[in-house]
């Protein structure tokens, strides 16, 4: 059965020792998430960008998981749908969700977007990090051209 978010945080005492000294840290909030970014996609062996998903494959093949994504794709989905929410929450949540093989519904991140579903509904993401923007892609165009790192379709 997977924890729910305030579950995980509460019981997992590595993470918890992590974010305390992540926190305790001079550092900007945005510098903190990226350090979070880093270091719990670390802690936890989860795909940080999407080449790393490769790594991965057997595992989610078991798993049945058939949508994998990595920590920068989920937390660069977070950051559309929220785009106000503290950075460190953002990453916390993203860590999460990859680690349990759960994730942003991307239907939501096309409706937030738009009310009428384009025929080919596809978004890239681009930026470095935790410093991303999501590109709603026309149908002429091509997400590499855009400089996107991954391409998500809503199938």
């Amino acid at each position: 059965m997977i924890p729910t978010f305030e579950q995980w945080i509460q019981n997992d005492q590595k993470l918890n020792d992590l974010l305390v000294k992540i926190h305790s840290t001079e550092k900007s909030a945005f510098q903190q998430a990226e350090i979070a970014f880093n270091e719990l996609s670390d802690l936890y062996d989860l795909p940080k960008m999407p080449e790393d998903l490769d790594r991965y494959e057997a595992y989610y093949e078991s798993n049945g998981v058939t949508d994998p994504r990595s920590v920068y794709e989920e937390a660069a989905l977070l950051k559309f749908l929220e785009p106000n929410d503290d950075p460190r929450g953002v990453v916390l949540l993203a860590i999460y969700h990859v680690e349990h093989a759960i994730g942003v519904n991307l239907l939501h991140v096309f409706k937030k977007n738009s009310k009428k579903l384009p025929k080919n509904p596809q978004l890239g993401i681009k930026g470095e990090g935790i410093n991303t923007s999501i590109i709603f892609i026309k149908d002429s165009e091509r997400w590499y051209d855009l400089d996107c790192k991954v391409m998500l379709q809503l199938l």
